[in-house]
């Protein structure tokens, strides 16, 4: 197993301009990116989601796929603002797979400038995920003074699945599942946030958490949605399944402004699941 640190993006975010009085209101901004996808039967397909410049890539992810999608995998990309796609699919029909991108950035008031906004990504490479067994690893951004929005998974021969990705303070663990017949090989990555902007004497920190649900599976309750709160942006969405069981998961990701959705299948009926979001606080300002 091989870690990579990615190279640090630095982005200027003195980029909007607010009046004076503003330091203390809240300046961040989000957005949204989504785009399908179709892939053909027995094909691959590679897709690319962009902010738009100036904004920045938090988190990623693919949010549905048919059950015709033998690999599926998102990672974010060599730039700030960009995440990376990649399908396959069995030989029987065309699939379709939706996949979302959220966005941050600052409004900055005047009077401040410098003010960067960093982020960066931490890789693991090469996990040996054993044929009919699990693998446990965690992706950590650091120091403290990093916060974890967003992670990516690569599952190279289509037989790996997430059966368990769970968000920290300060970093992403994960528990792969290898259902193929062999040994497989997978990558997962941390997307990570500085925690704080500094410009002058003046401070932003951004503020994330991680609220958690547990929810009951049901023959006719394959799919549930929470909820961050108010004045709050949904970023990623954890889960945690049985890997002993047949239930799986089939996508998930943030979704309207706030939201978080999770879908299942192949599920008997009374499984528990815990789900987790990552939610953004966007009243906060400088100080």
């Amino acid at each position: 197993m091989r870690l990579r640190l990615a190279a640090l993006i630095s982005v200027l975010a003195a980029l909007a301009f607010a009046p004076a009085g503003a330091q203390a209101a809240n300046v961040i901004r989000t957005t949204s990116v989504t785009k399908s996808a179709v892939v053909p039967p027995g094909g691959t397909s590679t897709r690319r989601l962009e902010c738009p410049a100036p904004w920045i890539a938090l988190s990623g992810a693919v949010t549905s796929k048919g059950t015709g999608v033998t690999r599926a995998s998102s990672s974010p990309g060599n730039g700030a603002g960009d995440w990376r796609f990649r399908f396959a699919a069995d030989s029987s029909a065309r699939r379709t797979v939706r996949t979302v991108l959220r966005c941050v950035r600052l409004e900055v008031p005047a009077g401040i400038s410098g003010a960067r906004v960093n982020v960066q990504t931490r890789r693991r490479l090469n996990i040996q995920v054993p044929v009919g067994g699990t693998t446990s690893v965690a992706v950590r951004c650091g120091s403290r003074s990093w916060v974890a929005t967003g992670y990516g998974f690569s599952d190279r021969a289509g037989t790996v699945r997430l059966a368990s990705v769970v968000p920290a303070a300060h970093g992403w663990r994960f528990v792969l599942e290898n259902v193929g017949a062999s040994g497989a090989l997978a990558d997962v990555s941390a997307r990570c946030l500085k925690q704080t902007v500094t410009a002058g004497s003046a401070e932003l920190r951004f503020r994330v958490t991680r609220p958690a649900q547990e929810n009951t599976v049901g023959p006719n309750r394959l799919r549930f949605s929470h909820r961050c709160g108010a004045n709050r942006f949904s970023l990623a969405t954890g889960s945690i399944l049985d890997p002993d069981g047949t239930i799986e998961l089939a996508g998930s990701g943030p979704t309207r402004s706030s939201w978080g959705r999770w879908t299942l299948r192949q599920a008997s009926g009374g499984e528990r699941v815990r789900t987790v979001l990552v939610c953004l606080a966007r009243g906060t300002g400088f100080n």
